[in-house]
């Protein structure tokens, strides 16, 4: 029936007889050729106007060409990270400046080829950000003062608001084509409305009283701008310029669609290819980005997250000026709530239980200098032939064949040890709330759990000869003794909570408990180790398969993901048969999750206490949460200390498996459970009232 009545209306629509009013393909007969306006309006611009095209497109090349083909894929990436640790520490505070470092460093460990497209990310990121302030900024201020431009720009950014992004890729493409500089522009546009509407509500913002009384003591309008109402209205302005940001991070992947290379490109070739690796890669490497250029922007007593800043920033481009206006509103009201900090001092119990700790890391610093291994590697064994057989010599905790990075992250964890044990005996909490009992606590668990680790660990098969040094015995004895330190002087350590805990189990931190265990569980039946130095070609009949999707290929262009996806699979079918794989139990790999599972379900036990099972006393769930934020930390570093340790000695044939990352995992989510516990307790007691501070 449905299709005698289609053909009806196709032969009434075709013939000569006139179309019904109510029939649909009289729309036909009067089409509004409104795209074919536009097309006149860009062939036009393209024959008459290119000129205009290549003075806007000018800028983007200049700074492209210059700031990040020239500058930044061509500067080591040393003095990158050494950069931005050191303008991270100048602008914003030291520990900002070293994670961002840290973070950015991360990104090359992922391999040249991510490092360098995180300097084209990074490049175009900056570069749109850069366009942005040039028009943006003075653009809201001339709104801000002249009510008449304001109300024409109004529209405009309304407008902006409105179209979805995408829409903005059309016109770009006619004019500029595709590439990196049509996608730079495009950022650059999605991201300009925020900054214009918060710079013009900053500069309405300053009190007109203040601005009054600058023109009456006779200063010219120049004057009343640079001096009175762009240093008042620089928190709302920052807040453009952080927002600004995030929006351009949010469209390098929608870039990307418009030939932009960079982080973006990887993650959009994984989609097409149906790589996992390659997306998790290039999504870790682009969120470790975000986070590094959201730290060093974070305007000033900001204290959201990135996902709720990137949010916000996206949230702005759809609200109304009234909307940003309250919101500005609020933040200002919470900055001038007055506090005042008194720090507690330490008690004669807390003093000598930290000395005893200091004394215990005093000892393991000693330890990392004598010897930890002979005649062999025993962590560096399990990917280098070289270190099988190393008979007569001997290594200590720092050497890649000794200690490794276990010997590093003792080394780390004894530093801040030290550092906790001298700042509470003069001076406690001028710091930092973590230079305490807790945090040496944390610290010496570490230590210990480090130590423990390269002591227990397998020899790598091949190992001719093999045994430990004093170094790694002395390393557990100072682990052990700086515990007991730290948890004597947790006893009367004079930490309160800035307000009171809820009187109720935390089953959410439970739950996180049961996470970790099963994380640590998974990776000790998951690889630990992957061994492919027995691959080489590919067999005849697998080269010969590949040969054949190749050519469809060529036929048929539109196969291309579906046959990408199953030479993928025929390679990796070939390399699991050929690669020898050690998990976190066998005799032949490093045997580390018979540490692992012992003391994840030692700090899930330890949950029960922390969370309120035993009782919802402050300080003893304080107490027991430390303990489980120790343990936790000392399973990350089990998994975290085996992947870099082998990063650091590895053949390129022999690559660390998912069991330890997820060893890592697991210990990180136990020891994050405590955390929100643990922020809410410090040495600081805040008063509102500035007077009673002074008078305690």
């Amino acid at each position: 029936m449905m299709n005698i009545l289609g053909q009806i209306r196709f032969e009434k629509a075709t013939s000569d007889e006139p179309v019904g009013l109510l029939d649909s393909a009289i729309l036909d007969e009067w089409r509004i050729p409104f795209g074919y306006w536009f097309d006149q309006m860009v062939d036009w611009m393209d024959i008459n106007a290119g000129w205009v095209l290549d003075t806007i497109r000018w800028p983007f090349n200049f700074l492209l060409d210059n700031f990040v083909n020239s500058f930044l894929l061509t500067v080591s990436w040393f003095w990158v990270v050494l950069f931005t640790v050191v303008f991270g520490a100048l602008f914003r505070s030291p520990r900002i400046g070293i994670q961002s470092g840290f973070a950015l460093a991360l990104c090359g460990l992922l391999g040249q080829a991510y490092w360098l497209d995180t300097m084209r990310t990074v490049g175009m990121v900056i570069v749109s950000v850069a366009l942005c302030s040039i028009i943006g900024i003075p653009l809201g201020v001339l709104c801000a003062r002249q009510d008449g431009v304001w109300n024409v720009v109004r529209p405009v950014m309304d407008a902006m608001q409105v179209i979805h992004s995408f829409t903005y890729m059309v016109p770009f493409v006619f004019f500029f084509s595709i590439g990196v500089v049509p996608a730079t522009m495009v950022t650059m546009i999605y991201a300009l409305p925020p900054l214009v509407r918060l710079t013009n509500l900053g500069i309405r913002q300053v009190p007109e009283d203040v601005v009054e009384a600058s023109r009456a003591y006779g200063a010219p309008e120049a004057r009343v701008l640079i001096d009175v109402q762009l240093p008042l209205a620089r928190p709302a302005i920052m807040t453009g310029l952080n927002q600004c940001l995030m929006l351009s991070i949010a469209m390098v992947g929608i870039a990307a669609i418009m030939g932009a290379s960079g982080l973006g490109l990887q993650v959009f070739r994984a989609v097409q290819n149906l790589d996992v690796g390659l997306g998790f890669s290039a999504g870790f490497a682009l969120f470790l980005v975000s986070v590094v250029l959201d730290r060093l922007s974070q305007p000033e007593g900001d204290t959201r997250g990135l996902f709720e800043r990137i949010s916000g920033a996206v949230k702005a481009r759809r609200s109304t000026d009234e909307e940003i206006l309250s919101e500005l509103s609020e933040r200002s009201e919470e900055k001038e709530t007055q506090e005042v900090e008194w720090n507690t001092p330490a008690t004669p119990q807390e003093r000598k239980g930290l000395l005893f700790a200091g004394v215990g890391a005093v000892v393991t610093l000693v330890s990392l200098f004598l010897t930890w291994g002979n005649d062999a590697g025993l962590i560096a064994g399990h990917s280098r032939n070289a270190d099988l057989d190393l008979t007569g010599q001997s290594f200590n905790g720092f050497a890649a064949s000794g200690g490794n990075w276990y010997g590093i992250i003792v080394f780390g964890a004894v530093c801040f040890l030290i550092a906790a044990v001298i700042t509470t005996v003069r001076n406690p909490g001028s710091v930092s709330k973590w230079m305490g009992a807790h945090g040496s606590a944390i610290a010496s668990f570490v230590v210990l759990i480090s130590s423990l680790t390269y002591l227990i660990a397998n020899t790598a098969q091949g190992t001719v000869e093999y045994s430990h040094g004093i170094g790694v015995y002395l390393a557990i004895v100072g682990g052990a003794v700086g515990i007991v330190g730290s948890l004597f002087a947790l006893q009367t350590a004079p930490l309160a909570p800035h307000r009171p805990l809820r009187v109720s189990i935390a089953a959410g931190r439970i739950l996180a408990g049961v996470v970790a265990v099963i994380l640590v569980l998974i990776g000790s039946i998951s690889g630990w180790t992957f061994d492919e130095r027995g691959a080489k070609d590919l067999p005849p009949e697998a080269q010969a398969e590949i040969n054949v999707l190749r050519e469809e290929v060529e036929l048929s262009p539109a196969l291309v993901a579906i046959n990408n996806s199953k030479i993928s699979s025929i390679i990796n079918k070939y390399r699991m048969t050929v690669e020898t794989i050690n998990d976190g139990i066998t005799p032949n790999g490093g045997g580390l999750s018979y540490l692992a599972i012992p003391l994840v379900i030692l700090g899930f036990l330890a949950l029960f206490p922390a969370v309120g099972i035993f009782g919802f006393d402050e300080h003893l769930r304080w107490r027991w949460s430390v303990i489980v934020a120790g343990i936790g930390a000392g399973v990350a570093v089990i998994g975290l200390g085996w992947i870099i340790s082998l990063a650091r000695v590895s053949d390129l044939q022999i690559v660390t498996g998912a069991g330890a990352f997820l060893t890592a995992l697991g210990g990180a989510t136990l020891a994050l459970s405590s955390r929100s516990i643990l922020n809410e307790f410090n040495r600081k007691k805040v008063y509102e009232n500035p007077n009673i501070g002074q008078n305690v």
